[in-house]
Formats: C-alpha cells, structure tokens, sequence
C-alpha cells in the first residue's frame, strides 16, 4: 500500500514538474514577442499620437486638441511618438543605470548645452526594461523630445545607422546641437549599435540660456 502511495506521488510530481517545466519553455520563447503585443496596446490606448505633453513635438506631429495632452513632466522625460516611448531619463555616472531605463552616458553633453546629448538603454532584457527593443522603427524624418530641467527640446532625426560595439566616437561631443540614441542590435545580441541621431528644431531654446547668463 505504501509502495502504491509512493508511487502515485512521484508520479504526481514528475507531472507537476513537467507542466512547470513547459510553462516556463514556454514563457521564455513568448517573452522576446511581448513589445509588440505593448506597442500594440499602447498605441491603441495612446489618444495623443504619442507625443503625450503639449509643447513643440505636439505641433510638429499635428496633434492641435490640447484637451488630450498632459501638463510637461516635472523630471527629465524622453518622448519618441512613433513606437509610444514616454520614459524617464536617469542620470548618474554607475554604470548600472542602464538597467533603469533611459541612461543619460556621463561626460556627454546635456540638450541646454548643445553639444551631443547621448542617451542609452536595453534593446531586450529578461531582467531590465528593454525601452528600445522597437527603436529600428524609428526613421529618419521622425522628431521625438527630450524634456530636461523644465524645458521641451525637440530633435528630427537626420540619421540611422548601425555601428560596431567598438565605435565609441558615437558619443563624441558635436558643434552642433543633436541627440544621439543607441541601443544594442541585432535584438538579443551585443554585437553592434543601431543609433539614431536627431537635430535639435528649436536651437532658439539655448539663445534663452545664454540671455540668462548675461542677464546676471
């Protein structure tokens, strides 16, 4: 009788075990598809056009009915409407900031400065927010916004490309004012960089700036 019992139990447990181990087979071959069915959901709910707050990229994306756009965000914010982008950008110089999110790379530039504003992040991730998984949608033509220190800078991208991981030139400061963002590519690899690099539309923003200065 106990031998019976024994048996029905380990049964009972390899099949558990087997039904666990095929959900999680499972999962993990569905996570890496899990942007698209976000995007999608995002887009659908999105009554914006994915530019969120009021300001310069709403008008630039057509979007006149101010009623649907939320007030600018207190914090520092990157906006890209074509694949629903809408994150905070962390600032610090530990590495593993990365894994937060939209990483500001130290010693880059900042978009009051002008200069090379680079920001990174995850393409895909188990563990990380993979922000940028959908970033090869993007094309040249597009404009997104990078809100920083209570001010709307926003940027139309005038190049994609894909780099190899070695070319940290990407992040060399610039004469002029761009932003440039990069993710690893091909997604679920580290092997190169698809970066896309954005001129900054409303430069007047940095005169604004240097006025205050001389204002002192």
């Amino acid at each position: 009788m106990n031998s019976l019992l024994n048996k029905l139990t380990l049964r009972q447990f390899n099949n558990l075990l087997t039904v666990m181990v095929l959900a999680l087979s499972l999962y993990m071959i569905a996570f890496p598809f899990l942007p698209y069915l976000d995007l999608w959901r995002e887009q659908l709910s999105d009554n914006t056009g994915g530019v969120r707050y009021g300001g310069l990229l709403a008008s630039e994306n057509g979007e006149s009915d101010n009623s649907n756009l939320k007030q600018p965000p207190e914090g520092n914010q990157l906006v890209i409407p074509g694949i629903a982008i809408d994150e905070p950008i962390v600032v610090g110089d530990d590495p593993s900031n990365i894994h937060r999110g939209a990483w500001h790379r130290p010693r880059t530039s900042t978009p009051n400065e002008g200069g090379n504003t680079v920001i990174v992040g995850h393409r895909f991730s188990y563990s990380s927010p993979a922000i940028f998984y959908h970033l090869d949608r993007v094309k040249e033509g597009d404009t997104f916004a990078i809100w920083w220190e209570g001010k709307e800078y926003v940027y139309r991208v005038f190049q994609t490309s894909v780099v190899d991981a070695t070319a940290i030139e990407i992040e060399d400061n610039t004469e002029d004012p761009i932003a440039t963002i990069y993710t690893c590519t091909p997604v679920w690899t580290a092997t190169n960089r698809l970066v896309i690099r954005g001129e900054l539309l409303n430069p007047e923003i940095l005169d604004e700036r240097i006025e205050g200065v001389g204002s002192v």
